[in-house]
């Protein structure tokens, strides 16, 4: 198997020439205590596993409760690394209930923002945080991610009544 030595080179220069590590590891350090202080505030929920780093695409902590749980859907707090951005997803447990909630919802997507395709996407709706939100802050990112999730929870039960 032969791999790009181009892109390789790349990442080598920019860990041997950049704070890319240091300032990596700053933003894991970020996201645990955000997905630990958000365990701590929401005790209604259960919160799965541990933050999911998917190659620098978007990274990632899920939580559900009973009520979400029964219909297949789950809350996701989302950092997507190429526009350095916060967002909860109401997402499915499988495609295929993205796409039976996306049906249902039948165009009233309310704030949120639907998908495009529920079964290839990995959300039904998605709330972004406003861009160049400050994340030094980690108290008040705590309460506007609880704040995004409680309105998105709180609008998905009122679609499933």
């Amino acid at each position: 198997m032969n791999f790009n030595a181009g892109l390789l080179e790349s990442y080598k220069n920019l860990v041997q020439t950049t704070s890319l590590a240091d300032s990596y590891r700053e933003f894991v350090r970020l996201f645990r205590f955000l997905r630990a202080q958000l365990e701590k505030e929401m005790p209604d929920y259960q919160f799965q596993g541990n933050i999911v780093e998917n190659a620098m695409d978007y990274s990632y902590f899920q939580f559900s409760d009973q009520a979400l749980k029964s219909r297949g859907l789950k809350i996701v707090v989302v950092f997507i690394h190429k526009q350095f951005r916060f967002e909860i997803w109401l997402s499915g447990v499988n495609r295929s209930n993205q796409k039976r909630f996306h049906d249902l919802l039948a165009g009233q997507y309310g704030p949120f923002l639907p998908a495009e395709n529920p079964e290839r996407m990995d959300f039904i709706l998605r709330a972004p945080l406003p861009e160049n939100w400050d994340m030094t802050d980690g108290d008040a990112m705590v309460s506007a991610l609880k704040e995004k999730s409680l309105a998105l929870i709180d609008w998905a039960e009122r679609k499933m009544e």
